[in-house]
């Protein structure tokens, strides 16, 4: 008998959402199979309010959709999504790079540590926790921008989920990726607006899907 999942109350959806995009990246799910709410939420041992927000979030990401009458169902996101997800992603972040080197946001000891669980994770092959560090650094940096607009841009892109899909289905060396991210922190600390910009811009377009 399979055994569900431990979840926490603070974050159930993210998790369900998690475990559901892990099933589809491993094909355990497939393009065209069904998410019924009632029995995710049985398998995962909860109601089923936050089994709706998590099929919602990744109707979001392109991994789901939706139909009439029909319910939910998986579909699978495609390189060009993913390749217009990055370009859009390189000039936000480029431009929150920017405005966090200019005002000299002390956030360089929280992305230093960011890239060491990433190197972390890198090691062991984890490409979730990966993600959601490689998320975390990106987050920190879009909130120390302090533009409210901006921000709101950005976690539409639901970066976390899309890194995930990215270097799971590309093989992406993840050590490679995560000592990427030296040079974006290195630019803040220098407080240099163009270089950081520059820094964050190439960083996203070189993890790009080819």
């Amino acid at each position: 008998m399979q055994t569900a999942p431990v979840l926490t109350r603070t974050s159930l959806p993210e998790q369900i959402k998690d475990h559901l995009l892990a099933k589809i990246m491993s094909g355990v799910l497939k393009p065209g199979d069904r998410l019924v709410e009632m029995k995710i939420a049985a398998e995962m041992e909860t109601s089923q309010a936050p089994v709706r927000e998590a099929i919602r979030e990744l109707e979001a990401i392109g991994v789901v959709e939706s139909l009439r009458n029909k319910g939910s169902r998986v579909r699978i996101i495609s390189d060009d999504e993913l390749k217009d997800m990055y370009d859009v992603r390189a000039q936000l972040e480029g431009y929150a790079t920017e405005l966090v080197a200019r005002n000299k946001a002390p956030v360089s000891n929280e992305l230093r540590a960011l890239i060491e669980s990433m190197k972390t994770a890198a090691k062991s092959e984890n490409s979730a926790d990966f993600a959601t560090h490689n998320s975390a650094f990106h987050r920190i940096i879009m909130q120390a921008a302090d533009n409210i607009i901006l921000f709101e841009i950005w976690s539409a892109l639901n970066v976390k989920s899309r890194t995930l899909i990215n270097v799971s289905r590309h093989k992406s060396d993840l050590n490679e990726i995560a000592a990427s991210h030296e040079s974006i922190v290195d630019a803040i600390e220098a407080g240099n607006p163009s270089k950081a910009r520059k820094a964050a811009a190439m960083h996203v377009l070189e993890n790009k899907p080819l």
